[in-house]
């Protein structure tokens, strides 16, 4: 049963004021899966997964385009993120259940996927799981597979591969963060882009991207850091999903510079997907999807 919120939203991007029904589906065991939609209300359904850390405000800014394409965004907010429930046993292949239902819960039968960073793997478990309801996979600055530790930067190993593996590190690290962010948003940012290039520290230093980027977090880590803690788990494992199996028409972007996300795990995508079509994008960082929607959703509803 899909509930609406009790309160109106309004999410502010610099001078626009994006309007979003955001909405609580009940699942069978009694979890909730809370997601905002954007874009036209009647057009062609696309389930937007948000990176980690985000929300389901993630995707508002891509609001006019897709309403000027004909596309329904869906964007729910993922496990442990915002108003979504953790999995009591979370896997990849668990999450493409719980997008089942809420595709069921809302009567929509043919729909397209997007996976934005670390809810790329995620994207990828639906897309593997419901071959016949997928129309297109989009994967944005991807998370992908864990590669061994030769072909990752040392950071990239620490991050996803040996620290999620201590059990406690993973909620105490993002629960630390969590704290940064709520009382000192700038320095939080600050940390976040660390790792990035000149490009991408340019936009988060832009007041509306900042902004935008602070709300999408805050909401996505106002109940705990469950949401990342538990991404890092699954990130670390080996992945139950099978990419050579998908069979939607895929395409991955990726920043050449991109320093987020490990660049061969990303490409492996782009590989062990028959179908795949890998874009790169020279001299672009991590955060290209900002400014990089319209070429997205463009690609999306060629169906």
């Amino acid at each position: 049963m899909v509930e609406k919120l009790a309160r109106a939203a309004v999410q502010k991007l610099g001078s626009k004021k994006v309007r979003r029904a955001e909405r609580i589906l009940k699942l069978a065991d009694g979890r909730k899966l809370c997601f905002a939609e954007f874009g036209a209300n009647d057009g062609f359904p696309v389930i937007a997964l948000h990176g980690t850390p985000g929300s389901r405000l993630m995707h508002a800014p891509a609001n006019d385009a897709a309403a000027r394409l004909g596309l329904r965004i869906i964007s729910p907010d993922r496990w442990g993120y915002g108003g979504s429930d953790v999995h009591p046993r979370p896997s990849l292949s668990a999450y493409a259940k719980d997008v089942e239902a809420l595709s069921n819960g809302l009567n929509v039968n043919e729909f397209a996927v997007v996976g934005t960073s670390g809810g790329a793997p995620f994207a990828l478990a639906v897309a593997a799981a419901m071959k016949k309801r997928v129309a297109r996979l989009a994967l944005v600055s991807p998370m992908g597979p864990t590669t061994p530790a030769g072909e990752m930067h040392i950071s990239h190993h620490l991050c996803f591969r040996l620290l999620p593996r201590i059990p406690g590190v993973p909620t105490a690290l993002c629960g630390l963060y969590r704290l940064i962010l709520f009382t000192n948003p700038k320095v939080a940012l600050a940390i976040g882009s660390v790792a990035t290039v000149r490009v991408d520290q340019e936009l988060i230093r832009t007041p509306v991207y900042r902004d935008h980027l602070k709300e999408t977090f805050r909401t996505g880590l106002a109940d705990g850091p469950a949401g990342p803690a538990t991404d890092l788990k699954l990130f670390s494992r080996p992945w139950d999903i099978a990419l050579n199996g998908i069979n939607a028409p895929t395409r991955v972007w990726l920043g050449t510079e991109d320093r987020i996300v490990p660049q061969a795990s990303a490409r492996r995508i782009a590989t062990e997907i028959p179908s795949a079509q890998l874009t790169l994008l020279d001299r672009q960082g991590h955060f290209w999807i900002s400014r990089g929607y319209t070429e997205v959703l463009t690609w999306l509803a060629k169906r």
